[in-house]
Formats: structure tokens, sequence, C-alpha cells
């Protein structure tokens, strides 16, 4: 199935994969998604996305087709289908 993957914030990241692309993967979930991600492009957009556990950095929120930020909990179990657009955003903090 193909997804849409866009990045926000996250120039790194941008920088390996592309601001906007499209991917072919097999799994239906997002995180189906991050392990294709991640192997596809390797060690970077793993640093980059998890944290020392593995799970989705805490400094990163997805949004699903502009339904709004994905919780947590959520992000194992969230179905996705052909043409869906999943979005990574940076989450930055200021004062």
């Amino acid at each position: 199935m193909k997804i849409k993957v866009e990045l926000l914030g996250v120039p790194t990241l941008s920088n390996l994969i592309g601001k906007r692309s499209e991917v072919e993967i097999t799994g239906e979930t997002v995180t189906a998604l991050i392990a294709h991600l991640v192997k596809r492009h390797g060690q970077k957009v793993s640093q980059i996305l998890l944290d020392q556990k593995g799970d989705l950095d805490m400094t990163i929120q997805v949004i699903v087709n502009e339904e709004g930020f994905l919780p947590r909990e959520d992000i194992s179990r969230r179905t996705l289908q052909n043409g869906d657009k999943v979005i990574f955003l940076l989450l930055a903090g200021g004062g």
C-alpha cells in the first residue's frame, strides 16, 4: 500500500527521506510505517524518530489524514489505508 509521508519541523529527517514522499509499505499501522522508514533509511532515521526503548520519541507527534494528533497509545493500533497521509511533526517548546 502507498502512504504519503510529510515531515514538518524535522529538517535532519527531511534531508534523509525528503520533506514529502510516498512510500510503499507491507504493514498496515503507523508503527509499520515507522519500521519501514527506519529499515529503508537506516540508523540516522532511528535516532531521530525513536527513543532508547525503540518507541516513537516524545518530541515527535503524528497526524494521520489531518485528523489531529494521534494519541501515543494509538500509534501501534492505528491502521492505515492506501493513499493515507501521515505527518511527522517535531514539537518545539519556547517561551
